[in-house]
């Protein structure tokens, strides 16, 4: 991981990574599952975290799943039939998800309502790390 987003991530991030970071097999099988390329600052991150959940800022909070988690979650939402384009990722503590939006290039990071409903669907970032930035209110 870039030391500078590196730099970013450990001032926004309040609580401690747990665990070990995702193997590079993981992350593989996991974007073949999805059938989808995810985004770089989400594999880097993955790599060093294997998900996060916690404060983010001095009053956000984010649950990004464990690699194990996103395909069972997504396919448990029915992703690809009420959302197609968005692989679901995380969520906040209002049950709101967060997604990667496939359908662009590059991909973006959008809020989608605990209705899963593509007309709900809301960008917040053109990036993963700067979602966790706007989440931090950095």
């Amino acid at each position: 991981m870039d030391p500078i987003v590196r730099s970013k991530l450990r001032a926004i991030l309040k609580a401690p990574y747990a665990g070990t970071g995702a193997s590079e097999e993981s992350l593989r099988s996991l974007m073949a599952e999805l059938e989808h390329r995810l985004p770089d600052e989400y594999l880097d991150f993955m790599r060093q975290t294997n998900g996060y959940t916690g404060e983010v800022g001095p009053s956000g909070f984010v649950c990004i799943w464990p690699v194990d988690d996103v395909v069972p979650t997504n396919k448990a939402n029915n992703y690809r039939e009420w959302i197609p384009g968005l692989v679901l990722f995380g969520s906040n503590e209002s049950g709101d998800f967060y997604a990667f939006d496939v359908r662009q290039d590059p991909t973006t990071v959008v809020s989608v309502p605990a209705i899963v409903d593509l007309k709900y669907v809301k960008e917040i970032s053109p990036s993963f790390v700067g979602f966790l930035e706007c989440l931090a209110g950095a």
